[in-house]
């Protein structure tokens, strides 16, 4: 008796399978199929993998800006409760490489580029302020603005040296790096997010070589995509527009909560990024500052106690405010 041979395996990625049949089977099924079928077949399948090809480009993410109001501008919790953007003021900017940032404990922040204090932020705000409601994707779209128009805004004084500091403000939101994570319990998951508040920038000139009189700039929406309930909160911009840097800091960070805890000096002297060496001068330095939040009606009260603790009362009158503000968008 002759021993049959074994069957040969054959792919049938041909025939539409991606098993291995026997070869006896598949000459069978091949004998089935005309030319035309195995044409027809061949080219489902070559769609088909063209198709599954271009599915990421087809699945863009697209977001929307939120609203607010004209009079607030909105402040990512994650940002402000840190040292991202200092109370510096005249000193030299310090030089960042990948340098951990000061934070609530259950933010983690590491920076690199130059130092960004409480005017970079300012300018930060107002191009989300010229973005509100707008629908932005992966692929980037331009927020397009008049540099003296931006300058009045801002509050700053009409002239070029205003214009070359905002150039200088947005090659800095340009050339820094951040990288974020969050994390609101110990049993949560931690969102981690980053790159440069703003990606890129273009725009045209007047006059002398750093008097650039119009601007577009693309944003992150990465950094931009945080602002969600809960993460973000409407401030006043005529409040903070009357404020010097650590008053303009305090009123952000004790904007995101309407009943703050009480924290230590020695706490709030790194959360602001302030370099007081003496932690006396900076004690008194914050008591002026939390004076002047009183007197603008955005605290209703303060204190530090027996144990160096800050304890402040938010307006009534601000808060309720603020909801309204809210319901306007």
């Amino acid at each position: 008796m002759t021993p049959r041979k074994p069957s040969r395996l054959i792919p049938t990625a041909l025939f539409g399978d991606d098993k291995s049949v026997d070869g006896d089977d598949a000459a069978r099924v091949a004998l089935r199929e005309t030319p035309l079928d195995i044409a027809t077949r061949l080219q489902k399948a070559a769609e088909e993998r063209q198709a599954a090809m271009l599915e990421p480009a087809r699945s863009v993410r697209r977001l929307q800006i939120p609203l607010w109001s004209d009079g607030h501008r909105p402040v990512l919790h994650d940002l402000v409760r840190s040292a991202l953007f200092t109370c510096g003021q005249r000193d030299a900017r310090e030089d960042f490489k990948a340098k951990p940032i000061y934070a609530l404990e259950h933010i983690k922040i590491t920076y690199t580029g130059e130092e960004l204090r409480q005017r970079d932020y300012d300018v930060y705000l107002q191009i989300l302020h010229l973005s509100r409601g707008a629908t932005v994707d992966d692929r980037q779209e331009w927020v397009e603005f008049d540099a003296r128009a931006l300058v009045k805004l801002l509050g700053w004084t009409q002239n070029s040296r205003s214009l070359v500091e905002l150039r200088e403000t947005i090659r800095r939101l340009t050339a820094c790096a951040l990288e974020v994570t969050r994390a609101r319990t110990k049993q949560s998951l931690a969102v981690v997010y980053g790159g440069p508040l703003l990606l890129k920038y273009a725009g045209a000139q007047e006059g002398s070589f750093d008097e650039v009189t119009f601007w577009k700039v693309q944003i992150n929406t990465e950094v931009a995509s945080q602002l969600r309930p809960g993460d973000y909160t409407r401030i006043d911009w005529h409040t903070r527009a009357q404020l010097s840097p650590l008053e303009k800091w305090l009123h952000a960070f004790y904007s995101t909560n309407q009943q703050p805890y009480p924290m230590k000096v020695e706490t709030i002297h790194k959360l602001c990024g302030s370099r007081m060496a003496e932690i006396k001068f900076f004690r008194r330095a914050l008591k002026a500052a939390l004076s002047r939040l009183v007197d603008v009606g955005f605290l209703g009260n303060w204190e530090i106690d027996d144990t160096d603790k800050v304890k402040v009362t938010r307006s009534q009158m601000i808060t309720i405010a603020e909801v309204a503000g809210d319901y306007l968008t």
